[in-house]
């Protein structure tokens, strides 16, 4: 079989120009894919949203199966390269979040459009636009070569926008396809600067609910205040008894577990840039929480666990009564070496005693997963990227968000490495979701790069 610089040298073109040359096509495609509707959390677009990802993997040249477990299915495509050569597995989603409220759209969220350089349309940046371009690359060596620099398993998950509940379950069930020496997933954005960036873990979350009953049914303020027990009052009480006014999480053993940055990744979190009056600018505030005082922006968000009250549902503003429930949203965003469970255990055992009459439900968990940033598979996607660009990649210790890269790392037990491949203003899970063109153009040699470094 052909090998990977023998592959380099028979492309009639570098990765880059071949984009360029078909760069329509690419663009219409892509416009085309992302017209299909698959949102995990309602339906909308399934079954037939599997079947269309089925055809991409086809088109990319590769051989696709289904699998189905209690969830959406799983679409995976496989094609074998040089004898030898690595195996590398390349993780996307082709779900995507539900568009939210049309009218705060300026086009129809599933007729994509291009204007002002960008595709605007549900799933453009999320995740159709950045698995699309790992399938185009796959599809170019395809029609130029007939063969791939190393061996690819492409995997794209159903789920992931409602936590990809089932992965991990089929995954084990059929390890054997997704034997493999190296995980990239794609998603996310590059950095805010704009620059693109290689990045290596993930936190981890669980959610929780947290409720309280009152009377069977609301009651007039006037005629029962004082007398029925107001499951609000409950609520917000047992929610207060988390933190301290300063901030401090008062949940005994709240961040046992944590294991602390490396030398290395402290390093490299000193060396990414960063604007940080732009960025709280951006958001509508001039200064960070203060209950972490003393740690960077970056610790903040890859080194501490949180702990967010996301929302609380009860009674009425209009009306002047005793609710008869009172429920919160509560997320907690774990570091490596903190167990879901365990931490759940430990809040429910403070609101045991701090709130007893209060329920508390974990709804979804799942851990934090770290690959360790002086991996020898860094430097080859930074030289892929730095191919196409002419800069080196920022690599990036680990994202504040949640993906299920522990799956990777913990069942597959292999290295797993970030390659977003989105503007950084994709405005993914909001109204007028975007991807720049030039960014997914760029993606998609760069997405060629990579597969030629890592088979050699």
């Amino acid at each position: 079989m052909t090998d990977a610089s023998t592959i380099r040298a028979q492309l009639p073109a570098t990765p880059r120009e071949l984009v360029q040359g078909c760069q329509d096509e690419l663009i219409a495609g892509l416009m085309a894919y992302v017209s299909h509707p698959s949102v995990s959390a309602t339906g909308e677009g399934f079954p037939a949203a599997t079947d269309v990802a089925v055809e991409e993997v086809k088109r990319a040249g590769l051989t696709p199966s289904v699998l189905v477990g209690k969830g959406r299915p799983l679409v995976v495509g496989h094609r074998a390269g040089p004898e030898g050569a690595p195996h590398v597995l390349l993780y996307g989603h082709y779900d995507v979040q539900p568009a939210g409220p049309r009218e705060r759209w300026d086009s129809d969220p599933f007729t994509p459009v291009l204007r002002d350089g960008r595709i605007w349309g549900r799933g453009t940046g999320d995740n159709k636009g950045q698995h699309y371009a790992h399938l185009q690359a796959l599809r170019l060596f395809d029609e130029h070569i007939g063969a791939l620099p190393c061996t690819v398993t492409v995997l794209l998950d159903g789920e992931e926008e409602i936590g990809s509940p089932t992965l991990a379950d089929t995954l084990r069930a059929h390890q054997e396809l997704f034997d493999c020496d190296l995980v990239v997933w794609s998603d996310r954005s590059v950095h805010e600067s704009g620059e693109w960036c290689v990045s290596h873990g993930v936190r981890g979350m669980i959610r929780l609910r947290i409720g309280a009953s009152g009377p069977s049914h609301p009651l007039h303020s006037g005629n029962f205040g004082n007398v029925a027990p107001n499951p609000a009052w409950r609520l917000v009480q047992a929610l207060a008894s988390l933190k301290d006014p300063s901030g401090r999480v008062l949940v005994e053993g709240f961040d046992d577990g944590r294991e602390p940055l490396s030398d290395a990744d402290r390093a490299a979190f000193a060396a990414l840039p960063l604007d940080l009056q732009e960025v709280l600018g951006g958001i509508g505030l001039t200064e960070m929480d203060p209950a972490f005082n003393g740690l960077s922006f970056y610790e903040r968000l890859a080194d501490r666990p949180t702990l967010t009250i996301n929302g609380i549902t009860t009674g009425d503003v209009d009306r002047t009564i005793i609710p008869d429930t009172a429920e919160a949203g509560v997320d907690i965003r774990l570091t490596p070496g903190q167990d879901p469970q365990t931490v759940f255990e430990r809040v429910a055992a403070h609101l045991r005693v701090h709130a007893p009459e209060v329920t508390v439900t974990m709804v979804g968990g799942v851990p934090a997963s770290r690959t360790p940033i002086d991996n020898p598979h860094t430097p080859r996607v930074a030289r892929a990227i730095s191919r196409v660009t002419g800069r080196d990649p920022l690599l990036v210790p680990a994202y504040g968000g949640t993906l299920p890269d522990w799956i990777f790392t913990g069942i597959l037990g292999v290295p797993s490495i970030g390659l977003p491949l989105a503007n950084a203003d994709q405005a993914n899970h909001a109204p007028n979701e975007n991807l720049r063109v030039d960014y997914f153009l760029d993606a998609t040699a760069i997405c060629m790069e990579l597969l030629l470094e890592l088979g050699s």
